[in-house]
């Protein structure tokens, strides 16, 4: 009876990863629509922003000089606000953008190129560009990246490796949530002559009675009504590694976790 009752409960946390990669994936199609239909308007915005920019700067260098002193106030009260918003527009679209040439470029990795050379070093600051979304990670999390070697390129598929990364910044994130001062260390480099990854965070760690089970498919102690949580981010950084005689180091005590990706 326990037997079938496990089977039935990992068949039901797989039927729900499964719609929610299909909603993902439907999400996704329409997404690369999105992306190019935002992009012209968009480009068009910047151009006409920084078109003001030459106005607003060829309306000070004409009429500044010459206003009447009891109208110079107003003016440049007027002045500094159209400045101001334009630039802030400008600041805004140019983020905009930004985040659309980071679509862009995922949904190119995404797709099926077959085996890449990947700089390893790029693709960790690209990955990480993404969580920049995010506003936890953006604005309580403190994040220190160390690019202490420069990583030779290596041979794969581009999805395989930023996936197994990004299930580790992931699971790290979720450890910060609860921490006052969350901290977030990512270091590469080169260490016997293997590439290394590592994803730090002062989180409470992992107890070592469950140590051995964290990389068990569907097994986690983080799923809730509220967040269901499937427990298959670091069964799955491990298993897309293992093709490339890849590995997934743990090192956990209260207060600090690593987790390593270690690749020939």
């Amino acid at each position: 009876m326990v037997t079938q009752w496990v089977e039935s409960e990992e068949c039901e946390c797989l039927f729900r990863e499964l719609i929610g990669y299909y909603r993902h994936a439907a999400v996704g199609r329409r997404l690369t629509g999105v992306i190019h239909a935002i992009n012209s308007p968009l480009q068009a915005m910047l151009m006409q922003s920084e078109l003001m920019e030459r106005k607003l700067q060829e309306e000070l260098d004409t009429f500044a000089s010459d206003l009447p002193a009891a109208l110079k106030p107003v003016w440049e009260a007027s002045f500094a606000y159209r400045q101001k918003k334009n630039r802030q527009l400008q600041e805004m679209a140019s983020q905009l953008q930004h985040l659309v040439n980071w679509l862009k470029k995922r949904t190119f990795h995404e797709d099926d190129h077959g085996v890449q050379q990947i700089d390893l070093t790029e693709m960790v600051r690209e990955e990480l560009d993404g969580y920049q979304i995010e506003s936890f990670f953006k604005h309580r999390v403190k994040k220190r990246v160390n690019y202490l070697d420069l990583l030779p390129p290596w041979s794969g598929f581009y999805v395989d490796i930023s996936q197994s990364f990004r299930n580790l910044v992931d699971n790290a994130l979720e450890a910060l949530q609860e921490v006052q001062e969350p901290r977030l260390t990512i270091t590469v480099r080169i260490e016997s002559f293997q590439r290394v990854i590592e994803v730090g965070d002062n989180g409470p760690g992992i107890p070592e009675a469950i140590r051995d089970r964290i990389f068990t498919p569907f097994f986690t102690t983080k799923n809730t009504p509220e967040k269901p949580h499937s427990g298959l981010g670091l069964f799955m950084a491990r298993r897309l590694l293992a093709p490339y005689r890849g590995e997934v180091i743990c090192h956990s005590q209260p207060g600090q976790t690593v987790f390593q990706l270690v690749l020939p």
